[in-house]
């Protein structure tokens, strides 16, 4: 996932991230997508949990397709988090029970 980031855009991303008002589902969304390129290791998996909770907001909430579309994403940034990432066995824990009661909530039975 090393592919090149435009510094003023990862710069936002991180003010975003650390201001002193939480970001929307939306923006923490785009700006972990983003800086996953840079810096995979910190934050795939908060994409990945990032990514699960935009399902439940306005005006994705609405949309079936994109809910099943970002639920994939999620399960696609876990998969790549680096296998020898000391943190990777509880962040996919986490991700995939979030994943799972997601699911639930849809009303869609894994399989």
């Amino acid at each position: 996932m090393s592919a090149h980031v435009d510094q003023e855009l990862a710069l936002r991303a991180r003010v975003l991230l650390a201001g002193s008002e939480p970001p929307t589902p939306w923006q923490a969304y785009r700006a972990h997508r983003l800086l996953a390129l840079d810096n995979p290791a910190v934050h795939l998996p908060k994409l990945a949990l990032a990514a699960i909770e935009l399902t439940r907001h306005h005006p994705v909430l609405l949309r079936r397709d994109l809910q099943l579309r970002l639920l994939d994403e999620a399960l696609a940034a876990a998969a790549a988090i680096a296998a020898d990432d000391p943190y990777r066995p509880r962040a996919l824990a986490l991700i995939h029970q979030a994943h799972a009661k997601r699911l639930t909530e849809l009303g869609i039975t894994a399989g």
